[in-house]
């Protein structure tokens, strides 16, 4: 009995990893959903002339940088097997 208590107490104290690691996921459809919304605002900026002092341009840019870094995200969690 004294060793079925140590067992159990051992077995609630001491921190267990899993024994399997989950699989990775798929790309959360509210990232491509991201993605693709950001492609859309930047097409609709590409065509809606004018040069609004620069800032359509830099609002541009900035879409681009966003588009890159989900982009980054996804390869740094296939990379650490996030996702497929």
């Amino acid at each position: 009995m004294k060793i079925a208590k140590l067992v159990l107490a051992v077995a609630i104290l001491v921190p267990t990893a899993p024994l399997f690691s989950r699989p990775p996921q798929d790309v959360p459809a509210e990232v491509n959903s991201a993605r693709e919304a950001l492609k859309g605002a930047h097409h609709d900026l590409e065509h809606a002339g004018g040069t609004w002092g620069g800032h359509r341009v830099k609002a541009m840019e900035h879409i681009q940088a966003a588009i890159a870094e989900l982009n980054e995200a996804e390869n740094w969690a296939k990379t650490h097997h996030d996702i497929k």
